[in-house]
């Protein structure tokens, strides 16, 4: 019998040399539809036939370079300055077919180096319009995208008796339980170390390249912490959170969910993963030195020690060893490193801490004739984010009572958040969500992305979109709620202040009848901000 080792080491080796490769030059969008053609079929409603393309989903993410090749992409989070808008969240609407949860999304404006390591992840976009004429434009930011893990109620979901009890089933929340602070996801301001798969999304043409699913997203916070230190004393400290997981979601796992045979397994012992920050508090003193604490989050199973070093001029240098350790791909690594200056308060830099208390929530409209409303509703203070479901479940269940299901339209919240914000920084109070109709009912009604354009992958797609019951009875697209946001800096008073936000445009573009709606002012988030060290 023939050896295999000699195999196993060249597919190892390809493996590890794609991983460290950093593109040379620009990608064209126009590359992810080399090898595909339309799809094209039609439904009729009565006498008339309305033609429709699936094409784009076979398969909704094509690899730019390779399934082996691991992205790294460092750079600062992409908002708008003005409110905090446009920057993380969770994808109101996702293709059910190859989604368990929905997505935490968040674009990245890459750094750049002189070897244009990261910003040759941007590739130039090509419309092409009617007439045959083309415009191209440099994509902007490297957009993450990463399957939350929560949130999934449909019957046919691997996630819903986890999710349903508050739980995570892994994506980017792996370990989270009802009430939890999601600590785990970037905001305003944040600077992001990220590495996946990088792939053309193929479904928005022209297609978009970004690292979708993550396998490792370290964020250094744009806020610091305050920490008890080694000696007893309170310290600010720079917070680097970090959080490791081969399960990207329904087509990226180690098989956590049950059998999937349309999983792509994640190699996330390819590697080991190494980075480094400059700390972003300034230094008391030209004698003093940076110091380590490491905090573990639930959910880490990672068996060993990360290693960890820290310069005089505040670099911090973290190598995950999973390559070298042999650690296995299934485990997650979820911790933060806080690093502070060993003098003082551990910084030279005026903090301002402040204290946020949500206090009502309000839904003016529910976009629901009759029925209950399946409400999904994310929150981010400052550097963390929570699931407001969490808060409102009933008889351990999150998402099929309480909030998840619901005529009720006012809601009391006792959720309370303190930021510490170096003065001339900004802090963001931002909420998003849906309500939960037809697609949401089929999510992890999972299709082979590699399937071929013939009469069973059309039936598929036809049975399950153009289906009265799972669709045009339970409302057909979920219904986006709007996002609400806005930045706050110093000064605010000492006393507490009333701020109530709601969304101020955007429109519903669900396609069933009346389902088409302004976002303006749908619901209502009443919360005080109030400066404590006064």
């Amino acid at each position: 019998m023939t050896s295999r080792f000699p195999l196993l080491l060249c597919v190892f080796f390809i493996s590890s040399h794609l991983s460290a490769q950093n593109l040379t030059s620009h990608h064209y969008s126009t590359e992810a539809d080399i090898g595909h053609t339309p799809c094209w079929d039609t439904i009729s409603i009565f006498t008339s036939k309305h033609p429709y393309e699936i094409g784009l989903i076979l398969p909704s993410w094509q690899p730019v370079i390779a399934d082996e090749y691991v992205a790294v992409v460092e750079g600062t989070v992409h908002y708008r300055p003005g409110d905090g808008s446009e920057c993380s969240h969770v994808s109101h609407e996702d293709l059910p077919f190859n989604h368990y949860t929905h997505d935490m999304c968040v674009d990245i404006v890459p750094d750049a180096t002189a070897d244009g390591r990261y910003t040759n992840l941007l590739p130039y976009l090509v419309t092409i319009h009617p007439d045959g004429k083309k415009d191209t434009a440099l994509q902007s930011a490297v957009g993450i995208e990463w399957e939350c893990g929560i949130g999934a109620a449909n019957r046919l979901n691997p996630c819903v008796k986890l999710n349903n009890a508050g739980k995570s089933c892994g994506g980017c929340t792996a370990g989270h339980e009802a009430k939890d602070i999601i600590w785990e996801w970037p905001t305003t301001g944040d600077w992001v170390h990220a590495e996946g798969l990088y792939v053309w999304d193929r479904g928005h043409p022209p297609a978009n390249a970004e690292i979708h699913p993550a396998r490792l997203m370290a964020t250094r916070r744009n806020l610091p912490a305050k920490i008890k230190a080694q000696d007893g004393t309170d310290k600010y400290a720079t917070r680097m959170d970090i959080y490791a997981n081969g399960d990207g979601g329904a087509m990226n796992n180690e098989g956590n969910n049950g059998p999937n045979p349309f999983a792509k397994h994640v190699k996330m012992s390819s590697k080991d993963y190494q980075f480094s920050y400059l700390v972003n508090l300034s230094k008391p003193s030209a004698t003093a030195t940076l110091k380590i604490l490491i905090e573990k989050h639930k959910g880490d199973n990672f068996p060993s020690d990360e290693i960890v070093s820290a310069s005089a001029d505040g670099t911090v240098t973290v190598s995950i060893p999973w390559q070298s350790m042999k650690v296995a791909d299934d485990r997650v690594y979820g911790r933060t490193i806080y690093a502070y200056w060993n003098e003082g308060n551990g910084t030279a830099d005026t903090i301002d801490e402040y204290k946020v208390d949500l206090t009502k929530l309000y839904f003016k409209k529910m976009s629901e004739l009759g029925d209950m409303a399946e409400m999904r509703v994310f929150a981010n203070v400052g550097n963390d984010w929570i699931f407001m479901n969490d808060f409102f479940g009933k008889g351990g269940k999150i998402l099929t009572r309480g909030m998840g299901e619901t005529f009720k339209k006012r809601w009391n919240l006792s959720n309370a958040f303190t930021l510490y914000v170096p003065r001339g920084r900004t802090f963001r109070v931002f909420m998003s969500g849906w309500e939960a109709d037809g697609v949401d009912f089929l999510m992890g009604k999972l299709l082979d992305p590699a399937a071929v354009c013939d009469k069973k992958t059309k039936r598929f797609f036809k049975k399950s979109f153009f289906n009265i019951r799972n669709m045009l009875l339970r409302g057909c697209e979920d219904d986006e709620l709007g996002e609400m946001s806005a930045v706050y800096r110093y000064p605010i008073g000492i006393d507490p202040v009333l701020f109530t936000l709601a969304p101020m445009s955007g429109v519903s573009g669900d396609p069933c009848p009346f389902s088409k709606y302004p976002l303006k002012n749908r619901y209502f988030l009443s919360y005080t901000v109030k400066l404590v060290n006064h």
